[in-house]
């Protein structure tokens, strides 16, 4: 318990919230449509193996899991160590295992687990109707309609919530974030038939 409130108290000092939802959005975003890309080329490709499909997007969300955490925890470390040097310049002093120093190794690892854990679950959100089509509860046709479907509403769903965060119309980010979704998907469709 001591060590969730100290963490707590962290996140509240940092103010690492306006980051983390960046994050958040952002490779949830990116997940979302790829598991939606692979699910189209992989019908277009005429696989039929559901299974095929699963293990291809849980492949490639362990991949964004990484990628998010590996890029977001170097370019964090990166400006957090900008701005303590700065700080420590101001102070005339080193800053080593003082609060700056905690709170700056927190916003780090905590950016870096945000973003990467966002394009994972969104991606495996997507993968729930070709789950089932393996189970026998669906059929491949409609697990892939289906899973379209779920990366539409997750993106408008994030969508909106970036409106509500920024203050701006919620319902009208939502759907613009949705029809990006729409698009996308035309987008894949026009380059499969075309090859």
């Amino acid at each position: 318990m001591k060590r969730v409130e100290r963490y707590r108290q962290l996140a509240k000092v940092s103010h690492s919230g306006a980051i983390t939802r960046r994050y958040f959005a952002t490779n949830a975003f990116d997940g979302t449509l790829t598991i939606v890309g692979l699910v189209l080329g992989s019908y277009f490709a005429l696989i039929q193996n559901p299974i095929t499909v699963i293990r291809a997007g849980i492949g490639a969300c362990i991949a964004m899991m990484f990628s998010g955490f590996a890029g977001t925890y170097f370019a964090e470390r990166l400006i957090q160590r900008e701005q303590l040097q700065e700080l420590e310049k101001a102070m005339v002093r080193k800053l080593d295992k003082t609060l700056p120093s905690r709170v700056s190794s927190f916003v780090i690892v905590f950016s870096a687990l945000v973003d990467g854990v966002a394009p994972f679950i969104t991606g495996l959100l997507c993968l729930i109707p070709i789950i089932a089509a393996v189970l026998g509860i669906t059929t491949w046709n409609l697990s892939v309609i289906m899973s379209i479907l779920i990366g539409l509403i997750i993106l408008f769903l994030l969508g909106f919530y970036i409106g509500k965060v920024a203050r701006m119309n919620p319902w009208f980010q939502g759907l613009q974030t949705f029809f990006i979704g729409i698009g996308t998907a035309i987008a894949i469709i026009i380059v499969q038939i075309a090859i």
